[in-house]
Protein backbone atom coordinates (compact mmCIF):
# COMPACT_ATOMS: atom_id res chain seq x y z
CA UNK A 1 0.00 0.00 0.00
CA UNK A 2 0.97 3.99 -0.81
CA UNK A 3 2.33 5.50 2.63
CA UNK A 4 0.37 8.66 2.89
CA UNK A 5 2.26 11.37 4.32
CA UNK A 6 0.26 13.38 7.04
CA UNK A 7 0.85 16.94 5.66
CA UNK A 8 -1.08 15.75 2.39
CA UNK A 9 -4.05 13.55 4.08
CA UNK A 10 -6.76 14.51 6.72
CA UNK A 11 -7.07 11.34 9.10
CA UNK A 12 -9.97 11.58 11.24
CA UNK A 13 -11.27 8.98 13.42
CA UNK A 14 -13.89 7.90 16.06
CA UNK A 15 -11.22 7.15 18.48
CA UNK A 16 -7.76 7.67 20.24
CA UNK A 17 -5.03 6.11 18.25
CA UNK A 18 -2.35 4.25 20.54
CA UNK A 19 0.05 1.01 20.42
CA UNK A 20 -1.74 -1.36 22.40
CA UNK A 21 -5.19 -3.41 22.27
CA UNK A 22 -5.07 -3.25 18.86
CA UNK A 23 -7.49 -4.45 15.93
CA UNK A 24 -5.06 -6.41 13.25
CA UNK A 25 -6.58 -7.93 10.30
CA UNK A 26 -7.26 -9.25 7.84
CA UNK A 27 -9.26 -6.86 6.37
CA UNK A 28 -12.23 -7.50 4.48
CA UNK A 29 -12.21 -5.95 0.74
CA UNK A 30 -15.76 -4.75 -0.08
CA UNK A 31 -16.56 -6.22 -3.09
CA UNK A 32 -17.16 -3.75 -6.25
CA UNK A 33 -15.52 -0.59 -4.67
CA UNK A 34 -11.67 1.43 -5.64
CA UNK A 35 -8.08 0.48 -4.49
CA UNK A 36 -7.63 1.83 -0.79
CA UNK A 37 -4.39 3.69 -1.01
CA UNK A 38 -3.47 5.19 2.35
CA UNK A 39 -2.74 3.28 5.87
CA UNK A 40 -4.80 3.54 9.19
CA UNK A 41 -3.11 3.66 12.13
CA UNK A 42 -3.86 1.03 14.93
CA UNK A 43 -6.57 1.33 16.84
CA UNK A 44 -7.56 0.47 20.98
CA UNK A 45 -11.81 -0.32 21.19
CA UNK A 46 -11.47 0.48 25.14
CA UNK A 47 -10.98 4.47 23.65
CA UNK A 48 -14.13 4.66 21.18
CA UNK A 49 -17.00 6.53 21.30
CA UNK A 50 -20.02 6.79 20.03
CA UNK A 51 -20.79 9.43 17.56
CA UNK A 52 -24.53 10.79 17.18
CA UNK A 53 -25.99 11.47 13.33
CA UNK A 54 -28.18 14.52 12.76
CA UNK A 55 -29.82 14.59 9.68
CA UNK A 56 -31.46 18.35 9.67
CA UNK A 57 -34.17 18.60 6.80
CA UNK A 58 -34.26 22.15 5.47
CA UNK A 59 -34.89 25.04 3.30
CA UNK A 60 -34.18 28.42 1.76
CA UNK A 61 -38.07 29.37 1.34
CA UNK A 62 -38.75 27.95 5.11
CA UNK A 63 -39.42 30.98 7.35
CA UNK A 64 -38.82 29.07 10.41
CA UNK A 65 -35.55 27.44 9.25
CA UNK A 66 -32.98 29.47 10.35
CA UNK A 67 -34.33 28.91 14.06
CA UNK A 68 -33.73 24.97 13.28
CA UNK A 69 -30.26 26.02 12.52
CA UNK A 70 -29.65 28.09 15.47
CA UNK A 71 -31.20 24.78 17.24
CA UNK A 72 -28.39 22.80 15.85
CA UNK A 73 -25.49 25.36 16.64
CA UNK A 74 -26.76 25.28 20.04
CA UNK A 75 -26.33 21.46 19.93
CA UNK A 76 -23.14 21.39 18.38
CA UNK A 77 -21.82 24.35 20.92
CA UNK A 78 -22.60 21.49 23.32
CA UNK A 79 -21.89 18.08 22.17
CA UNK A 80 -19.13 19.12 20.19
CA UNK A 81 -17.18 16.44 17.98
CA UNK A 82 -19.33 13.67 19.47
CA UNK A 83 -22.63 15.17 17.29
CA UNK A 84 -22.18 14.77 13.58
CA UNK A 85 -24.56 17.01 11.20
CA UNK A 86 -25.70 16.76 7.38
CA UNK A 87 -28.25 19.43 6.37
CA UNK A 88 -30.57 18.15 3.65
CA UNK A 89 -32.53 21.05 1.68
CA UNK A 90 -35.88 19.35 0.95
CA UNK A 91 -39.27 19.73 0.13
CA UNK A 92 -41.01 22.48 -2.33
CA UNK A 93 -39.31 25.17 0.06
CA UNK A 94 -36.42 24.35 -0.87
CA UNK A 95 -37.16 24.55 -4.68
CA UNK A 96 -35.59 28.01 -6.86
CA UNK A 97 -37.39 30.90 -7.59
CA UNK A 98 -36.59 34.07 -9.01
CA UNK A 99 -35.53 35.20 -5.39
CA UNK A 100 -33.41 31.99 -4.58
CA UNK A 101 -32.18 30.58 -8.07
CA UNK A 102 -30.30 28.47 -6.04
CA UNK A 103 -31.30 24.83 -6.16
CA UNK A 104 -29.38 23.13 -3.41
CA UNK A 105 -31.38 19.70 -3.32
CA UNK A 106 -30.02 16.32 -4.24
CA UNK A 107 -30.99 13.44 -5.56
CA UNK A 108 -29.96 11.16 -2.31
CA UNK A 109 -31.80 14.33 -0.11
CA UNK A 110 -34.88 13.72 -2.11
CA UNK A 111 -35.28 9.87 -1.63
CA UNK A 112 -34.23 10.19 1.79
CA UNK A 113 -37.17 12.86 2.16
CA UNK A 114 -39.62 10.68 0.78
CA UNK A 115 -38.41 7.40 2.47
CA UNK A 116 -38.89 9.18 5.74
CA UNK A 117 -42.02 11.30 4.70
CA UNK A 118 -40.80 14.71 5.22
CA UNK A 119 -43.37 17.63 4.70
CA UNK A 120 -43.13 19.88 7.28
CA UNK A 121 -39.44 21.41 7.94
CA UNK A 122 -37.85 22.13 9.35
CA UNK A 123 -37.28 18.80 10.71
CA UNK A 124 -34.91 16.83 11.84
CA UNK A 125 -33.55 12.84 12.68
CA UNK A 126 -31.46 11.10 15.15
CA UNK A 127 -29.39 8.29 13.92
CA UNK A 128 -32.06 7.98 11.84
CA UNK A 129 -34.76 6.97 14.17
CA UNK A 130 -37.83 8.44 12.34
CA UNK A 131 -40.32 8.95 15.68
CA UNK A 132 -43.55 11.02 15.42
CA UNK A 133 -43.16 14.26 17.13
CA UNK A 134 -39.49 13.76 17.30
CA UNK A 135 -38.44 15.92 14.08
CA UNK A 136 -39.47 19.05 16.17
CA UNK A 137 -36.36 21.07 16.77
CA UNK A 138 -37.41 20.90 20.47
CA UNK A 139 -37.08 17.18 20.33
CA UNK A 140 -33.88 16.59 19.30
CA UNK A 141 -31.90 17.17 22.55
CA UNK A 142 -33.53 14.10 24.39
CA UNK A 143 -33.50 12.43 21.43
CA UNK A 144 -29.93 12.98 21.26
CA UNK A 145 -29.55 11.98 25.10
CA UNK A 146 -31.72 8.64 24.46
CA UNK A 147 -28.34 7.61 22.47
CA UNK A 148 -26.92 4.73 24.36
CA UNK A 149 -23.29 6.11 24.60
CA UNK A 150 -22.12 3.36 26.41
CA UNK A 151 -22.70 1.20 23.38
CA UNK A 152 -20.01 1.47 21.29
CA UNK A 153 -20.76 -1.18 17.81
CA UNK A 154 -17.87 0.18 15.51
CA UNK A 155 -15.17 2.47 14.45
CA UNK A 156 -14.88 4.25 11.64
CA UNK A 157 -11.41 5.76 10.45
CA UNK A 158 -11.52 7.99 6.98
CA UNK A 159 -7.94 8.89 5.11
CA UNK A 160 -9.09 11.57 2.78
CA UNK A 161 -6.83 12.36 -0.64
CA UNK A 162 -7.01 15.31 -2.30
CA UNK A 163 -5.79 16.19 -5.49
CA UNK A 164 -3.29 13.71 -5.33
CA UNK A 165 -4.64 10.90 -7.83
CA UNK A 166 -6.12 13.75 -10.51
CA UNK A 167 -6.75 17.58 -10.22
CA UNK A 168 -9.97 18.32 -8.54
CA UNK A 169 -10.36 14.56 -7.71
CA UNK A 170 -11.09 13.32 -4.12
CA UNK A 171 -10.35 10.14 -3.31
CA UNK A 172 -11.89 9.17 0.32
CA UNK A 173 -10.39 5.69 1.91
CA UNK A 174 -12.51 4.44 4.94
CA UNK A 175 -11.68 1.48 7.25
CA UNK A 176 -14.82 -0.04 9.51
CA UNK A 177 -13.64 -1.97 12.61
CA UNK A 178 -16.59 -3.88 14.18
CA UNK A 179 -16.10 -3.81 17.74
CA UNK A 180 -19.02 -6.51 18.49
CA UNK A 181 -20.59 -9.12 17.55
CA UNK A 182 -23.22 -7.84 15.17
CA UNK A 183 -25.75 -10.42 12.74
CA UNK A 184 -27.34 -7.93 10.86
CA UNK A 185 -26.65 -6.39 7.07
CA UNK A 186 -24.49 -3.21 7.05
CA UNK A 187 -24.25 -0.39 5.11
CA UNK A 188 -21.67 2.27 4.25
CA UNK A 189 -23.04 5.77 3.33
CA UNK A 190 -20.40 8.57 1.96
CA UNK A 191 -21.75 12.10 2.06
CA UNK A 192 -20.01 15.25 0.62
CA UNK A 193 -21.07 18.36 3.14
CA UNK A 194 -19.89 21.93 2.61
CA UNK A 195 -19.77 24.53 4.50
CA UNK A 196 -20.00 28.76 4.65
CA UNK A 197 -22.13 28.57 1.43
CA UNK A 198 -23.77 32.29 1.05
CA UNK A 199 -27.28 32.37 -0.46
CA UNK A 200 -30.39 33.86 0.75
CA UNK A 201 -32.66 32.56 3.07
CA UNK A 202 -36.14 33.88 4.62
CA UNK A 203 -36.01 34.44 8.31
CA UNK A 204 -39.46 35.09 9.28
CA UNK A 205 -40.78 37.98 7.18
CA UNK A 206 -37.52 39.05 6.26
CA UNK A 207 -34.91 37.87 3.32
CA UNK A 208 -31.30 37.79 4.65
CA UNK A 209 -29.13 37.89 1.41
CA UNK A 210 -25.83 36.94 3.00
CA UNK A 211 -27.21 33.59 5.25
CA UNK A 212 -24.39 31.25 5.67
CA UNK A 213 -25.70 27.57 5.28
CA UNK A 214 -23.84 25.22 7.10
CA UNK A 215 -23.27 21.59 6.66
CA UNK A 216 -25.45 21.27 3.29
CA UNK A 217 -25.15 18.11 1.54
CA UNK A 218 -24.07 18.27 -1.27
CA UNK A 219 -23.79 14.92 -3.02
CA UNK A 220 -23.22 10.94 -2.43
CA UNK A 221 -20.46 8.77 -2.91
CA UNK A 222 -21.63 5.87 -3.00
CA UNK A 223 -25.67 6.04 -3.66
CA UNK A 224 -28.49 6.79 -1.38
CA UNK A 225 -28.93 4.32 0.62
CA UNK A 226 -24.19 3.06 0.30
CA UNK A 227 -22.51 0.43 0.38
CA UNK A 228 -23.45 -3.29 1.49
CA UNK A 229 -20.34 -3.21 3.79
CA UNK A 230 -21.27 -7.39 5.48
CA UNK A 231 -23.74 -9.71 4.95
CA UNK A 232 -25.87 -11.19 7.85
CA UNK A 233 -23.33 -13.82 9.63
CA UNK A 234 -23.51 -15.77 12.75
CA UNK A 235 -21.74 -13.01 14.44
CA UNK A 236 -18.09 -11.86 14.53
CA UNK A 237 -16.37 -9.36 16.34
CA UNK A 238 -13.03 -7.48 15.54
CA UNK A 239 -14.05 -7.97 11.59
CA UNK A 240 -12.72 -4.70 9.93
CA UNK A 241 -13.50 -3.84 6.44
CA UNK A 242 -11.73 -1.40 3.81
CA UNK A 243 -13.62 0.72 1.34
CA UNK A 244 -12.81 3.34 -0.90
CA UNK A 245 -14.48 5.68 -3.56
CA UNK A 246 -13.52 8.64 -5.44
CA UNK A 247 -15.48 11.68 -6.92
CA UNK A 248 -14.54 14.23 -8.95
CA UNK A 249 -15.26 18.47 -7.78
CA UNK A 250 -15.18 19.42 -11.46
CA UNK A 251 -18.02 20.95 -12.78
CA UNK A 252 -19.57 21.82 -9.89
CA UNK A 253 -19.56 24.80 -7.07
CA UNK A 254 -18.13 23.15 -4.33
CA UNK A 255 -15.24 24.46 -2.42
CA UNK A 256 -13.05 22.10 -1.00
CA UNK A 257 -11.84 23.88 1.49
CA UNK A 258 -15.15 24.23 3.03
CA UNK A 259 -16.38 20.45 2.39
CA UNK A 260 -16.07 17.14 4.81
CA UNK A 261 -16.79 13.78 4.18
CA UNK A 262 -19.54 11.86 6.67
CA UNK A 263 -19.12 8.61 6.61
CA UNK A 264 -22.35 6.57 7.98
CA UNK A 265 -22.18 2.71 9.16
CA UNK A 266 -25.88 1.52 9.16
CA UNK A 267 -28.38 -1.20 10.06
CA UNK A 268 -29.92 -2.01 6.60
CA UNK A 269 -32.83 -4.00 8.68
CA UNK A 270 -33.74 -0.91 10.74
CA UNK A 271 -32.03 2.11 9.62
CA UNK A 272 -30.03 2.39 13.18
CA UNK A 273 -26.85 4.34 12.96
CA UNK A 274 -23.95 2.30 14.73
CA UNK A 275 -21.21 4.81 13.78
CA UNK A 276 -20.54 7.95 12.02
CA UNK A 277 -17.34 9.90 10.99
CA UNK A 278 -16.91 13.65 9.52
CA UNK A 279 -13.74 14.31 8.16
CA UNK A 280 -12.06 17.32 5.94
CA UNK A 281 -11.51 17.17 2.47
CA UNK A 282 -8.31 19.29 2.91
Amino acid sequence: MKKILISLTAICLTLFVVSCDKIEGPYLEVDNQEEVTAEFPDVDPSTAYRKVLIEEYTGHRCPNCPTGHEKLEELLNTYGDTLVPVCIHATTLAAPTAEFPNDFRTEVGNELTDYYQISGIPAGIINRENVPMGSIPARWTSKIQAVDRTDVPAAIQIVNQYGEIASNVLKVNVKVSLLKAYTEELRLSLFLVEDGIVSPQIDGTETIEDYVHNHMLRAALNGTYGTVLSQPTAGYAYETYLYAKTISFSGHDWNPDNCSIVAILYDKNNYDVLQVETCPVK
